[in-house]
Order: structure tokens, then sequence, then C-alpha cells
């Protein structure tokens, strides 16, 4: 006579594939978290480096010239959130041959223990 139910054999292999989904998922999950994070950090640089840009950007010129207002300057606490304390911005300056009248800025900021860098740049007048 047969019984209902399920037998031990059958019950441990259910939980050997539980607990690989289990696995999978935990692994899953910890590479969205990272994943997560770095976007988080790389928005952070690339505001800040907007940022920088257009306050050079809006400054007035009459005639164009080349120079690096900000240097890999550390960039202040207030400002970089939760962004390592070792992130910089440079700014740099630069005037298209021939034309006196319009610049181009170029914001540059580098964060992170593995520097990764964040490049914004646009033409003014």
């Amino acid at each position: 006579m047969k019984q209902a139910g399920f037998s031990a054999v059958e019950l441990l292999i259910t939980l050997f594939i539980a607990a690989i989904f289990l696995l999978a998922g935990y692994q899953l999950w910890g590479y969205v978290q990272r994943a997560g994070a770095e976007a988080d950090q790389l928005a952070k640089a690339s505001n800040i480096a907007y940022d920088y840009l257009r306050r050079e950007a809006n400054k007035p010129i009459t005639i164009c010239s080349s120079s690096t207002p900000i240097n890999n300057v550390s960039v202040p606490a207030a400002e970089r959130g939760d962004l390592p304390a070792n992130t910089t911005i440079t700014v740099v300056v630069s005037c298209p041959a021939g034309v006196n009248n319009i610049k181009r800025v170029q914001s540059t900021v580098r964060y992170g223990s593995e520097p990764k860098e964040v490049v914004h740049a646009i033409y003014a007048s």
C-alpha cells in the first residue's frame, strides 16, 4: 500500500533545490546593491562636473584666453555628499583657433579608490 506525501529523499531534494535558489538570489541581490551604489556615485559626480562647468561657462568673455581656473581641487564635503573624500575637480578653459569670443569649458571630476572620471564640456560665448 502506497502512502501519500513526500519521502525523505524527495524532501531532501526539494530542500537542496530551494537552497540553490536562495544562494543565487542572495548573490544577485548583492550585485544589484553594488551596481546601484556605483550608479548613484556616477550621477553625483556628473552633477558636480556639470555644476562647475556651468559656473565657468556663464562668466562673460570679451577675448578668450586659455586657462585652468580650477586645477585638481578637492570638492567640498557639502557638495560631494557621500562621494569619497579624495574627490577632485579640474576645470579647463580653452579657445578655438582664430575665434575670440567663444570658449570651450571642460570640467573633470575624479573620485573613488580606483579613480573614476566624469568629463563634461561645452562651448560658450
